[in-house]
């Protein structure tokens, strides 16, 4: 049978030791003295020694005492006894005797559910005279308030290195009135504490191995690829029998399977919030910046915890794939308010420029426009005010019916001309009418890219609708960190 030995109790009452010390006595002549704390729990023999083997001697002052008087079972705090804590650790490289940003160990704890006591101790008090004990005792009690907090370990992964002292009782005096001749000269006032502890068992650990991603490609194979090598892998790696000519397909697998979501972009400064690999966002319409989720927030911070020192806010990359296999890549910071979120900060260079929209050989629109409205609720003198000419509109609901001779009067020209158009197209005032300069029903094989000139969100018309250009759920594979 193995023998365990941890000290726990004793690191309690070292810690309560530690608390009663570093306290100071000003004597008659104006100098500080410390006063000595030990543990009072001494044996005949020793206490005999102290003495100098003599009854005539007596032990000095002032002093403090500390020694056990109890331990019980704490049923009240009593949990499930078969529960295990799991958590992970991931160390940092050390080379060369320093630490590095690199990875190094990674290990596994896994922690039985310790089993909760009381321990209950005493302090007594030595003081030669009155003044002694109350220059003690007002240093001590001004801790408890009503208790005081102790810290057994630093380890982190310790749930019970932190518990609390509590003062219970306050016995003024040992003596007895009146004193008589034979009485010590020694007061002593004793303090009763109590603190709940834990006893653990031996916690079992682990060693990790983390694997992140696996790309795996599948290349088509072909008899005349000179020097039999892969193509496109360069001329030093040579297949002993095969000889590969282009890749068919390739697989991307993220061992976590996170998802992203990418939105709420302004200005060349948008948003990424982790979804899990069954989560998707509710959809959205283009004037709403945030989508709704159906799970709850991800931390980004316990995501990058796998790569300790790796992450660097404001030059760590994020990349997102195309359809067209292009990549859109912005540097990442973590949003020191809300650790879910990362804020990201477009390249501008690889976004997609927007769509002059050219009608009857005139362009009629820089690729943007002032705003998005709903043309039945918004309209000139009604939320539209002071509108020139050359200001354009992506409306979402219709204005006017072909059919209807008389339709809305706010948007009918100075002349009096009746106005049509419908929802997704881009409308714009030439100073007396309306036309529509983006045809949504003649362009439903078109990509077209505007910005929104009021928040600076990118569209893209996809031939049904206008969405955000790139905003959207990003699937495993779609994207990555370069940290």
């Amino acid at each position: 049978m193995q023998h365990f030995y941890d000290g726990q109790i004793r690191r309690y009452i070292t810690q309560t030791i530690r608390v009663l010390s570093n306290f100071v006595v000003k004597y008659g002549d104006g100098t500080l003295h410390r006063v000595p704390v030990a543990y009072g729990d001494a044996d005949k023999q020793a206490a005999s020694i102290l003495r100098q083997n003599s009854e005539n001697k007596i032990n000095s002052t002032p002093r403090i005492a500390v020694y056990v008087t109890g331990l019980a079972l704490d049923r009240e705090r009593l949990a499930d006894s078969s529960y295990v804590g799991k958590v992970h650790i991931r160390e940092r490289e050390i080379a060369n005797d320093q630490y590095t940003y690199g990875q190094g160990k990674n290990y596994t704890v896994e922690r039985l559910m310790p089993t909760p006591f009381k321990l209950t101790m005493k302090v007594d008090i030595w003081s030669a005279n009155t003044d002694q004990k109350l220059q003690i005792l007002e240093q001590i009690l001004v801790l408890f308030n009503p208790s005081l907090e102790l810290q057994t370990t630093d380890n982190y992964i310790d749930w019970t290195s932190l518990s609390v002292l509590n003062l219970n009782d306050i016995a003024w005096s040992g003596r007895q009135i009146p004193i008589g001749t034979q009485e010590s000269p020694i007061d002593i006032a004793t303090l009763t504490l109590d603190t709940p502890i834990y006893i653990s068992a031996p916690a079992k650990v682990k060693h990790l191995g983390v694997i992140t991603k696996i790309i795996s490609n599948i290349w088509e194979g072909a008899s005349n690829t000179p020097n039999n090598y892969i193509e496109g892998l360069g001329n030093d790696l040579y297949a002993p029998t095969t000889s590969f000519s282009s890749l068919m397909a390739e697989d991307v697998i993220t061992i976590t399977d996170y998802h992203i979501e990418v939105y709420n972009n302004k200005q060349g400064v948008g948003q990424a919030t982790l979804l899990g690999k069954t989560e998707n966002s509710l959809p959205r319409d283009p004037s709403l910046e945030i989508p709704i989720r159906q799970g709850s927030p991800l931390n980004w911070e316990e995501v990058l915890a796998v790569y300790p020192g790796q992450f660097i806010a404001g030059s760590s990359k994020l990349y997102l794939t195309q359809p067209n296999g292009t990549e859109i890549t912005g540097t990442v910071a973590i949003n020191p308010l809300d650790s879910t979120v990362l804020t990201v900060t477009w390249d501008q260079d690889t976004l997609t420029s927007n769509t002059d929209i050219v009608t009857n050989g005139v362009r009629t629109s820089p690729g943007t426009f002032d705003a998005i409205i709903n043309p039945q609720k918004v309209y000139p003198g009604n939320g539209m005010q002071n509108v020139v000419a050359g200001d354009r509109f992506l409306i979402i609901e219709d204005i006017g019916d072909p059919i209807n001779q008389d339709g809305p009067d706010a948007w009918k020209s100075t002349s009096g001309v009746d106005f049509y158009a419908v929802a997704n197209d881009i409308i714009e005032w030439t100073g007396t009418q309306w036309n529509v300069i983006f045809d949504s029903a003649q362009e439903t094989d078109a990509m077209v890219w505007q910005t929104n000139i009021y928040t600076g969100v990118q569209y893209l018309w996809n031939g049904v609708s206008w969405v955000k250009s790139f905003e959207g759920d990003y699937r495993a594979g779609q994207w990555r960190l370069v940290l």
